[in-house]
């Protein structure tokens, strides 16, 4: 009896660790996830530029609103003004080599560029986490996708009987937010604004490209209850 006593007693020693171990491998790994976005609304002004782009640079003055649904799902509205463009090296050139050939002081090329834009628009966040350096916290970031439809008008310089101004645009981008404190953050992101246009008066009319470097700071409300 003692024999079978003591099996009995080694055999509920052995189940008893094996549960706890068994609550500790599934058990979450983050415990007190700070959820920085969940039901925050975040407002957003950008400065961005145009990137790549042959004829026209373009700069874009952006604000933005945002209501973040869950910690990982945003939706809102941003409205935009990208009219303000600069040639570029290339046009420049066409110009020159124009005025000697043609007019000496008319020529100019006609192009195009991004107007007004105000879209509808769908944020994802796959990726967010704390930022450590050295055992010392620096804040939060994450990393997020856009997408977005709405509607945009075409800016056009230097051209006579442009076609209709108003189109359809589509956004596609994405980029990372930081969070030095809980109420704001530093945004940083790259947006492609697609657009039916010609680029050129003598180009034809297609779905053009208008990748965009956004840099802008969220401020975020209401303040999360939790610290980092």
């Amino acid at each position: 009896m003692k024999r079978l006593a003591l099996i009995l007693g080694l055999l509920m020693i052995s189940s008893g660790a094996f549960a706890q171990r068994g609550n500790i491998v599934d058990a979450p790994a983050v415990r007190h996830q700070n959820l920085m976005r969940k039901g925050r609304h975040e407002l957003t002004p950008s400065l961005g530029v145009t990137l790549g782009k042959s004829y026209v640079t373009n700069l874009m003055f952006q604000a933005g609103y945002q209501y973040h649904f869950l910690d990982w799902l945003a939706a809102g509205l941003e409205i935009g003004y990208a009219g303000v463009g600069f040639k570029t090296s290339l046009t420049k050139n066409i110009e020159e080599q124009g005025r000697r050939i043609e007019d000496p002081n008319t020529y100019a090329v006609a192009r195009s560029g991004l107007g007004l834009m105000a879209l509808a628009k769908l944020s994802v966040v796959p990726y967010g986490g704390k930022l450590v350096l050295g055992g010392k916290h620096l804040g939060y970031a994450d990393f997020h996708i856009n997408l977005g439809v709405g509607l945009a008008t075409i800016s056009y310089k230097d051209w006579e009987n442009h076609p209709g101004s108003m189109t359809v645009g589509v956004l596609v981008g994405g980029g990372v937010r930081y969070f030095p404190i809980k109420l704001l953050s530093i945004n940083l992101s790259v947006n492609d604004y697609m657009v039916p246009r010609k680029e050129v008066k003598n180009a034809k009319s297609r779905m053009t490209q208008n990748p965009i470097f956004m840099l802008g700071v969220s401020f975020f409300l209401p303040e999360v209850k939790r610290g980092f």
